[in-house]
């Protein structure tokens, strides 16, 4: 027997303390894959062996248990995958989902190790709807800095009950003045460009059996201290909107009621607590409103919603059996407000008049205030305007052999020629598990098991230092003999 067992027994043991010390030290580090020496023996031609070696470590990549944070930038991975890190130039991997915003919008972790994926285009543009898609390379994670802008509305809708048992009227007598021109009302919301809310009051008056005519308006506002003249050279006050901007428009002048009421190209101005008369009023206020062109709604014997047509004229244009074509200008500076109505979903029945899932596609515009992280690794945005917005998607990199992986600090590892190159994919996807917000992956640690394994070790170490210490006692025998 010679040292050289018992020399390569005690640096085996060494290292492998070493690791379970290392083990032992990261138990509560976020994602952390514990590790374990392997040993191989050694032989050079002899029957006797010449001790052992450490042939490897290798990690455990089972997962680790799930912890609820609440904290909206936590994440963990529920399955296979690792996060794609951009750092200092060099691409790591890890399963620690410990990010935090930084100033330029990116989501980073505590050693500055950038998250990839793929972000959000068309983000605020006027003429296509915000969209994240994968593929492609992963980009580091940028979060938009601007708010989001006001959008006009595109699209609206209401599944209107109305009552069977309403009594018939003339829907040429429609007036919005008059309760008993019409059987009911009920008031929708739209915005313009601007991001101003405006409420389109539809009112429907049934004119046939199974029948019913829907005439909609838009009020505008009001101007006071009327100027001295109206209809034939109307005012031009302080609102925004007057007479005189549609006259002109239009070349010719309002009609009017002689009572106060004139009309014109859709437009209805009403004066009231003026003195004077017809074409010359002073004081009083003027009220002005828009007027959406009529539809026809037809119902079939069963009382659902056969089809929605215009009254006449080109606008509304007919979109299909329950859609129709509106438009409406504010007159406050803002674009035209052109949008789809749908009446899908609307009944005539013995029942009592209400609006159901009235909705539109509008908002006003709206400052960032919070992120949360979905289960397919989507980032989304929510507003004070009561928007949500995706923003970005989280990209995922599996390996087929994770133990070539290379372990870098920041509780990361790197791409080598072993583990082979990564495949990218998202959440929920192929390999790669779902992605849990608020939630982080404890170390796999099993501490118990770590401590018997020390003791394992360190009896190993001890065996060993005896070996060489009884090899030293046969030289000294030898050497007293001599």
């Amino acid at each position: 027997m010679g040292f050289t067992q018992g020399v390569s027994g005690l640096q085996a043991a060494s290292a492998d303390l070493n690791n379970i010390g290392n083990n032992i030290a990261n138990s509560q580090t976020t994602g952390y894959k514990s590790s374990s020496t392997q040993f191989a023996d050694i032989y050079a031609g002899a029957r006797t062996g010449l001790g052992v070696a450490v042939a490897g470590t290798a990690q455990d990549f089972s997962a680790g248990s799930l912890n609820t944070t609440d904290r909206n930038l936590d994440v963990a991975i529920d399955g296979g995958g690792f996060f794609r890190l951009a750092h200092n130039g060099t691409t790591e991997y890890s399963r620690d989902g410990q990010f935090q915003q930084t100033k330029d919008g990116n989501l980073a972790n505590s050693s500055g190790a950038l998250l990839t994926g793929y972000n959000v285009s068309n983000f605020n543009n006027p003429n296509a709807s915000a969209s994240v898609n994968a593929g492609g390379t992963p980009q580091v994670i940028q979060l938009p800095s601007q708010g989001l802008n006001a959008r006009a509305t595109t699209q609206a809708s209401l599944a209107a009950a109305l009552d069977a048992g309403s009594s018939i009227k003339s829907g040429a007598s429609f007036n919005a003045n008059d309760a008993n021109t019409y059987d009911w009302s009920t008031p929708n919301t739209v915005y313009d460009s601007l991001g101003n809310a405006h409420s389109v009051n539809m009112y429907f008056t049934k004119t046939g059996s199974n029948q019913w005519q829907v005439n909609g308006q838009m009020p505008l506002g009001s101007e006071a201290n009327l100027a001295t003249s109206v209809g034939q050279t109307p005012p031009n006050g302080g609102f925004a909107m007057n007479l005189s901007s549609f006259t002109n428009a239009a070349g010719n002048t309002p009609s009017q009621d002689g009572n106060g009421t004139y009309q014109f190209n859709g437009y209805t101005a009403k004066v009231t607590g003026a003195t004077g008369s017809a074409g010359s009023y002073s004081g009083g206020t003027v009220t002005y409103t828009q007027s959406l062109p009529a539809t026809q709604l037809s119902f079939d014997p069963s009382g659902n919603l056969a089809s929605a047509t215009p009254v006449s004229g080109t606008k509304p244009g007919s979109l299909g059996n329950s859609q129709v074509a509106y438009a409406l200008d504010p007159q406050n500076g803002s674009s035209p407000i052109d949008f789809n109505f749908d009446f899908a979903g609307s009944t005539q029945t013995a029942q009592s008049f209400s609006a159901g899932n009235p909705s539109q596609d509008g908002y006003a515009s709206g400052a960032l205030t919070g992120i949360t992280i979905q289960n397919n690794g989507m980032v989304t945005g929510s507003y004070d305007n009561g928007q949500s917005v995706n923003l970005a998607q989280i990209a995922l990199a599996g390996f087929r052999n994770e133990n070539g992986l290379q372990p870098v600090s920041g509780n990361a590892w790197t791409e080598t020629a072993d583990s082979g190159q990564p495949s990218l994919g998202t959440a929920g996807t192929g390999q790669f598990g779902d992605l849990r917000g608020g939630t982080l992956e404890a170390s796999n640690v099993d501490l118990s098991k770590q401590l018997v394994d020390m003791i394992v070790s360190q009896r190993n170490y001890q065996a060993n230092a005896q070996t060489i210490k009884a090899q030293s006692q046969i030289l000294q025998t030898a050497v007293q003999l001599g």
